[in-house]
């Protein structure tokens, strides 16, 4: 690791941080040169930290992932002491953008603003929450009659502008697809806090996307003073605040290198609204949750860049408001993952993550569940020990298969159980195999491509399967229960395919037992 910085310290003002990842083992993608990009961001008061990985073909995502993750941490001094506290530096909190070579960022891009483009009657309601959450509270802080009179703590007038950041390849040998991530802070912050566990989005980048970090369509007291339940606009401008920023990424598309056709949106949390809405391929002819009681219908201008789609290719969605909306789910849903912790209040007391899977799976979307045991309000990491997978890897594995279209990359097993070495299994239970992308269901199902084998005599087991979820989902059910104290293996060949015709790189091989 190098570190610089424009001056001798950052004095009262902290900073924000670059971390930019030289000779990782992917593919350099942004070929204008490291001094080009560093000295520019030097010149803007950015702590810089170049970390070189000396082309280790090792250091690739999401393999290493953790270990961008742990240079965030030293930054901030997670237990322990910060790598800048002993040379004057102080990093603005959890500002940290990790760059891989060859990329910019552009940070704070105004996409929407509330009084232009929120529709009638939003302003009124923000000075609502002022005139009842903050006056009394914050000293010198009074009634106001007029939305135009709301000022923050400096007594600055408000703020209405909703801004996002775009990290990208510069002077590129190619145009890359898009994976953007809502916001859950007012400060958006790249990379969650250090305490949790949240490189999902470097990671990206490392592997050859370009990142959007959206901002949440907040109640504009919030940014300004502090979070209280009333914190969204979402229910009555989510779907255009939303939608402008999808039109403004391809508006811009030419500008940052991105393949305007593939854009996939990660939501979690109050973030998880928009993955919700944008994730109906009709979502633009559709209104938004709810209205203004008395206020005249529009805005008080147009919304911004018209003529541009606002669809997204894939999404991943957990824990948030769009638990509640089943009415938004369409069967031509884009690709989705759902996922819940096993301690987050969304599953246990709305029970809200079952109620959206159940509409899915009415629907036969084309979907993965992840209910992740041993975690809270968190986004996937872990090892799922009794299905046999790593969550962090099946996120990116399931995104690339859906963003990456025209790479032509070989289908990937998600899931297969019984997972491999599962002792105890019910004689009853079946096999279930879920792919990404979409599959040719007969290299499947043809008896070839894949083969469930009794071990003892060496016999195929017959049965017949069940096609789920677009042809992503395949379920084995065999003529006969299987046999007690006995081992059955699940090879999945070669042979198998997606629908356009890319065969499975390697097999897949399960063993399993059955139970006494």
């Amino acid at each position: 690791l190098n570190i610089y910085f424009k001056e001798q310290n950052t004095g009262s003002e902290d900073a924000p941080v670059i971390v930019y990842v030289k000779n990782h083992g992917g593919e350099r993608i942004g070929l204008e040169s490291d001094l080009s990009i560093l000295s520019d961001y030097i010149e803007q008061r950015y702590i810089i930290i170049t970390a070189d990985f000396a082309n280790d073909p090792r250091a690739i995502s999401p393999r290493f992932d953790k270990d961008l993750h742990q240079i965030f941490q030293a930054i901030y001094g997670y237990e322990t002491t910060s790598l800048l506290e002993n040379i004057g530096l102080k990093p603005r909190q959890y500002r940290c953008f990790f760059l891989p070579a060859g990329y910019r960022l552009a940070a704070d891009l105004v996409y929407w603003e509330i009084d232009k483009h929120a529709v009638y009657g939003s302003l009124k309601y923000i000075m609502y929450t002022y005139n009842n959450t903050i006056v009394g509270k914050v000293p010198g802080k009074k009634r106001v009659s007029s939305p135009k009179e709301l000022t923050d703590r400096e007594g600055k007038p408000f703020d209405y502008k909703i801004r996002m950041d775009i990290i990208y390849p510069s002077k590129a040998k190619k145009k890359i697809p898009l994976v953007y991530y809502l916001a859950t802070q007012t400060t958006r912050n790249p990379n969650g806090s250090p305490g949790g566990y949240r490189p999902h989005m470097a990671g990206f980048t490392m592997r050859g996307y370009a990142y959007a970090l959206i901002g949440h369509c907040y109640n504009t007291v919030i940014p300004h003073y502090w979070h209280f339940e009333r914190f969204t606009l979402d229910h009555w401008n989510g779907l255009a605040c939303y939608t402008a920023a999808i039109r403004f990424i391809r508006a811009h598309a030419d500008e940052y290198n991105i393949n305007a056709d593939y854009i996939g949106g990660v939501g979690h949390s109050k973030g998880q609204y928009s993955v919700t809405r944008l994730s109906d391929p009709h979502h633009a002819t559709t209104k938004e949750d709810l209205k203004f009681e008395g206020e005249p219908e529009g805005t008080p201008e147009p919304q911004p860049y018209p003529g541009y789609s606002s669809r997204i290719s894939v999404g991943y969605q957990s824990m948030g408001m769009g638990l509640f909306r089943p009415q938004y789910i369409t069967s031509d849903y884009v690709p989705t993952i759902l996922a819940c912790g096993e301690y987050d209040r969304a599953a246990i007391v709305f029970d809200g993550h079952a109620n959206f899977l159940k509409y899915l799976k009415k629907l036969d979307v084309n979907h993965i569940e992840l209910f992740m045991k041993g975690l809270g309000h968190e986004i996937p990491y872990g090892y799922d020990e009794e299905k046999g997978f790593d969550r962090y890897q099946l996120m990116h594995d399931f995104f690339d298969r859906y963003l990456k279209v025209e790479e032509k990359l070989p289908p990937v097993v998600l899931v297969l159980t019984p997972r491999d070495q599962k002792e105890n299994v019910s004689p009853s239970d079946n096999i279930s195999i879920h792919f990404a992308p979409v599959m040719d269901e007969k290299s499947i199902t043809d008896g070839i491509g894949v083969k469930i084998i009794r071990l003892k005599d060496n016999t195929r087991v017959k049965g017949k399967w069940e096609i789920l979820y677009k042809k992503t989902k395949f379920i084995f059910t065999p003529e006969q229960k299987f046999k007690e104290n006995e081992r059955y293996k699940v090879i999945v060949t070669t042979n198998v395919k997606n629908e356009n015709g890319t065969h499975l790189d390697k097999e897949r091989i399960a063993e399993f037992k059955v139970e006494k």
